[in-house]
């Protein structure tokens, strides 16, 4: 049985409409929007943005970062060249485990990396996604706790030392 999931779009932060393909935007998307959420778009965001590669000198933008191959021509162009061909959620969350983690479909991925008939290479590649998402949360989880308490329920020395009530 499927586990269902929605992805939110990595530009909008809307929640993409199951009838419609997802897009995958790559690292030059990433360097001029770094505030996006993962690399799944809608098909608005990943299709009504647009941008030219080249300034009016016909270099590179500074930075540019070029598309991978199997997003464009051997030249990119525009942002239409740094977008890939449109895919279901299924099929683009497994393709991009991490992006997939981060916009929602932890769950999907959890239950597709242990499910039986899954191409192994493609399941490894899904369990290292969530292996590195288990950790970076536990790192993150480590970081924003408060002191460990002693053994025996004491608190630590300097909450000891606070005034009650503060």
């Amino acid at each position: 049985m499927s586990v269902p999931f929605r992805i939110r779009c990595c530009r909008c932060g809307k929640n993409i409409p199951l009838a419609q393909d997802i897009y995958e935007l790559d690292e030059e998307w990433q360097r001029r929007f770094p505030d996006m959420v993962g690399t799944l778009a809608c098909h608005d965001c990943a299709l009504r943005t647009y941008w030219i590669c080249t300034g009016p000198d016909g270099a590179y933008a500074d930075g540019h970062i070029p598309a991978p191959r199997h997003h464009s021509f051997p030249d990119c162009i525009d942002a239409w060249s740094h977008v890939s061909a449109p895919g279901t959620h299924r099929a683009r969350v497994v393709m991009s485990p991490h992006s997939g983690l981060l916009q929602g479909a932890e769950a999907y991925l959890r239950s597709f990396a242990t499910r039986r008939g899954v191409d192994p290479t493609t399941a490894a590649e899904v369990r290292a996604a969530i292996q590195e998402w288990d950790e970076q949360r536990s790192c993150s989880r480590r970081s924003h706790q408060g002191p460990i308490a002693v053994p025996g329920g004491r608190p630590p020395a300097d909450e000891r030392a606070a005034p009650r009530g503060l």
